[in-house]
């Protein structure tokens, strides 16, 4: 008999806890449905309409005397469009595999949610749950190569010719690697998280306070504020907020634009570095700001998927690199336009090679 009430009394705690376990599991199912709700979740890429005229206004006209606008010698020109097609034909489908997870983050230069552009930063996120490894391959915008449907032009074109679609079709039919999923984020919503973690410290140097400020006017005018307000006056060490660091990274017109993605990923990482020590509160005010301009194709499942796999994505090793690698390109002017004219069967060779292990 005492037995009977000792299972009876384990029974109970037993389906007491069980049913605290499903409670805590259903409310944190909620939580997070909620929130990965306010993200713009989309089953169909988003097009635009934009004509060649249009995408020909390119913003070297921010600062006409930076860049020398006389073509480079047709020969050259020549020799890079037939290296484009030569490597259009060559190839035979995008190399995939089921142990190969692939995400294109897009960064645009939007200003409204849903509105065309350019994007201004691309990295593809390679997860390989086989080797436990993560490679980030950034793609300069400036890469000259076979847009569908349209002319040879810089990788960032194909956005705004054609949206995310556009652009993924355009990375798969030009490297060869399939695309799974892709997000976008809009200027604001980088502008928001860096606002709500108060800002990050980076230096400034003289030569970048004329371009900052021009960005940041623009920001000012489209949200029709004072066009002065937050410009820099001076080099030295701020703490800039997120009109003033977007300014930051988008300069594209002092160095090269392989010092532009390294100014990219240090502010990345100074941002990583004060999310990572925030509270979950100041956590959920960042999504409630942020989620909302983010774009994806990702299912709610597979991104449910991916946010309880994060425990286990800490412990991947993580590898970072871009294209074009070096002494792989050469620099030339087509149509007015600074671009970067790539080798493709090397990097190619690479960008297997770390993504999906090929000899």
């Amino acid at each position: 008999m005492k037995k009977d009430k000792v299972l009876k009394v384990v029974r109970i705690i037993f389906i007491a806890f069980i049913s605290v376990v499903i409670a805590l599991g259903i409310t944190g199912y909620l939580v997070i449905h909620k929130y990965i709700n306010k993200m713009n979740l989309i089953k169909d890429n988003p097009s635009y309409e934009v004509t060649d005229n249009l995408i020909e206004e390119t913003d070297e006209k921010v600062i006409e005397d930076v860049t020398d606008t006389s073509d480079s010698p047709q020969a050259a020109i020549d020799e890079l469009d037939e290296t484009i097609l030569n490597n259009i034909n060559d190839k035979d489908q995008e190399i995939s595999s089921n142990d190969v997870y692939n995400i294109l983050l897009i960064g645009c230069d939007t200003r409204e949610t849903g509105g065309s552009g350019r994007s201004d930063a691309m990295v593809i996120v390679s997860i390989n749950s086989k080797t436990k490894t993560i490679v980030l391959t950034s793609l300069l915008r400036d890469i000259y190569l076979s847009i569908p449907s349209h002319k040879n032009n810089r990788l960032n074109a194909a956005y705004a010719y054609g949206g995310a679609d556009l652009l993924v079709n355009t990375i798969e039919e030009n490297f060869q690697i399939e695309i799974d999923k892709y997000i976008s984020m809009d200027f604001y919503a980088f502008i928001d998280v860096v606002d709500s973690i108060d800002g990050v410290t980076l230096e400034v140097k003289e030569e970048y306070i004329p371009i900052i400020n021009f960005y940041i006017k623009e920001i000012n005018q489209h949200n029709k504020e004072n066009e002065n307000d937050d410009l820099l006056t001076q080099a030295g060490n701020y703490v800039l907020n997120g009109k003033q660091t977007l300014g930051y990274i988008r300069n594209r017109y002092v160095g090269t634009d392989f010092e532009r993605t390294a100014r990219q990923r240090l502010v990345l990482q100074t941002i990583f570095n004060k999310i990572k020590d925030l509270n979950y509160l100041k956590i959920l005010e960042l999504s409630d700001n942020i989620l909302p301009r983010v774009t994806t194709n990702l299912s709610e499942n597979k991104i449910l998927s991916l946010i309880l796999s994060v425990p286990a994505y800490r412990n991947y090793e993580i590898e970072q690199w871009s294209i074009p690698m070096e002494n792989s390109f050469s620099y030339l002017t087509i149509n007015r336009m600074a671009v970067i004219g790539i080798d493709f069967e090397k990097n190619l060779k690479e960008l297997h090679r770390k993504v999906y292990g090929m000899p």
